[in-house]
């Protein structure tokens, strides 16, 4: 075994500290990351192409982790559901002959959203599925979000169990797909009737304990007026100018009002506000889908997505319907024949059960200590959404904690993990579901 004294007495280039912790890492390194670059090696990708639901290589996936877990010893149980795109396996693990009187689902997900390649790293060319482990940082589609937690948490059932650990919960890791908005997700799985006493979900960030969640508006604001040639604008009506003097009613307004809506529960580290607050935003502008696109021609038809972010105890339901106030109040004001359609909603979560809740943030101290790292325990609110959501409608108590940081450029090139930060959600795990 390597000590620290013995390899800087070598004078060792920076290239040979990385071999020796490998080394020193020994069996971590030569399992879990090996399974982890296998996993993000499957390209898992879920897209919506022309209405089309595109699920790749799902069932690879999940017959990867199931036959891994296998061989760790661990039980598996593979759930698929099936629409008319396809199938989604729901892949469950435990350990076996587990005595504990509660359960807790440990939710991640292996699907991944697209990646168009080549990325750059360290000056070289990498495919996004080609994961390259570099500088303690694995990079690849999926690395961070969120096959890491597969890996994290498959890994500490086997050690727990290796340890002869004592379990005080019967954990099941709960890993599905649809989970990047596709429509057999989670809910269904809960939906079909699965239960769990807790949920702790994986896919959240490693700088805090997530104890709510934000809720979720999306939708579109269609605007109409009377096409016709630029030269001769007193003929027409331009919904181009129309959508404008909507979208900045809304935005002053209904932002304003939104934005004014403040939490009890705090932000995560880094926000401009130290209690989680409302947000809103138009992300898309485009013309109606029969127009033509010329400098020459009015537009009768244009068209506003828009995202709108609630506080975690607020009422979904109630929130549209304010929502939908604010934009007849728009038509009204500026004269304009509109509509809107809203395409998506998702309440928000939060913490119902205090001892879950201090029990996670025991769990995050001893990991944070055991995989070393320089960082306090903090408690947040996310100000994105997750699963937590369909465990919180369910009356299921849940948390989330993860291996992502806010620098992991998950959705983006050069997607990564710190290994380091697999360790912490491998020994929170861990810590979590055992006694001592």
């Amino acid at each position: 075994m390597y000590s620290y004294n013995s390899i800087r007495s070598k004078s060792l280039k920076r290239q040979d500290y990385l071999v020796l912790f490998s080394i020193y890492l020994g069996g971590f390194m030569n399992s879990l990351v090996d399974f982890l670059k296998e996993l993000v090696s499957i390209k898992t990708e879920l897209r919506i192409e022309d209405g089309r639901v595109i699920r790749e290589n799902y069932e690879k996936a999940a017959e990867f982790i199931a036959s891994t877990a296998e061989k760790l010893g661990l039980k598996t149980e593979t759930v698929v559901f099936e629409d008319n795109f396809g199938k989604v396996p729901v892949v469950l693990i435990e350990p076996r002959d587990v005595n504990a009187e509660e359960s807790i689902a440990l939710v991640s997900h292996y699907d991944v959203v697209p990646a168009k390649g080549p990325w750059v790293v360290e000056g070289r060319e990498i495919d996004p599925y080609e994961p390259l482990l570099v500088n303690g940082k694995l990079y690849g589609r999926g690395a961070a979000d969120d096959k890491s937690a597969i890996a994290a948490s498959i890994y500490a059932l086997k050690e727990a169990v290796d340890e002869g650990r004592k379990f005080k919960f019967k954990p099941v890791l709960v890993i599905a797909g649809d989970e990047e908005g596709g429509p057999l997700g989670i809910k269904t799985l809960l939906d079909k009737g699965f239960k769990w006493d807790k949920a702790v979900i994986l896919d959240a960030s490693a700088e805090y304990l997530s104890i709510g969640a934000s809720g979720v508006i999306h939708g579109w604001v269609r605007v109409f007026g009377k096409s016709g040639h630029a030269g001769y604008p007193h003929l027409s009506e331009n919904a181009v100018s129309k959508l404008v003097k909507v979208i900045s009613f809304i935005q002053e307004k209904y932002g304003s009002v939104r934005c004014g809506r403040i939490s009890r529960y705090p932000s995560p580290p880094g926000s401009p506000l130290p209690n989680l607050w409302g947000r809103f935003n138009f992300t898309i502008l485009k013309l109606g889908e029969n127009e033509v696109e010329k400098h020459n021609v009015i537009p009768g038809e244009a068209v506003a997505g828009f995202d709108a972010r609630l506080l975690p105890e607020e009422d979904v339901e109630e929130a549209v319907r304010e929502l939908i106030s604010f934009f007849s109040r728009a038509f009204s004001e500026y004269g304009v024949r509109g509509c809107v359609e809203i395409i998506a909603k998702l309440r928000g979560w939060y913490t119902t059960d205090e001892k879950l809740k201090e029990e996670a943030v025991k769990s995050m101290e001893k990991a944070i200590n055991t995989a070393g790292l320089n960082q306090e325990v903090k408690i947040a609110a996310e100000l994105g959404g997750n699963d937590g959501t369909f465990f919180f409608l369910k009356g299921i108590p849940v948390v989330a904690l993860g291996a992502i940081r806010s620098e992991n450029n998950i959705h983006s090139d050069n997607e990564f993990v710190y290994i380091r930060d697999v360790e912490f959600l491998k020994e929170f795990v861990k810590a979590l579901v055992t006694e001592g």
